[in-house]
């Protein structure tokens, strides 16, 4: 049996790591990694809502009789959902 770069008993992966032990990584490297991840994509989120907010406040300010009449379409909307959800 020939070993891999993977290290002892092991082959690599397609990404150079072993085959071996899940991904090979320390599991404070991937709870660091994770973490990381998890924080881009926090931010990505923040941007669009933040943008997604700017958007909304340019409507409303531009346009707020059709700001109200969606709030209240929205709101009669919503309460019929509730409405039924609670027979």
């Amino acid at each position: 049996m020939s070993q891999g770069s993977g290290g002892p008993g092991g082959t690599s992966r397609a990404d150079g790591g072993p085959a071996y032990g899940g991904d090979g990584a320390d599991p404070r490297q991937r709870v660091q990694q994770f973490a990381q991840e998890a924080g881009a994509q926090v931010e990505q989120a923040r941007m669009l809502f933040e943008d997604l907010n700017d958007r909304l406040t340019t409507f409303i300010r531009e346009r707020p009789g059709a700001a109200l009449v969606g709030a209240v379409a929205l709101g009669y909307v919503v309460g019929k959902i509730a409405s039924k959800a609670s027979r």
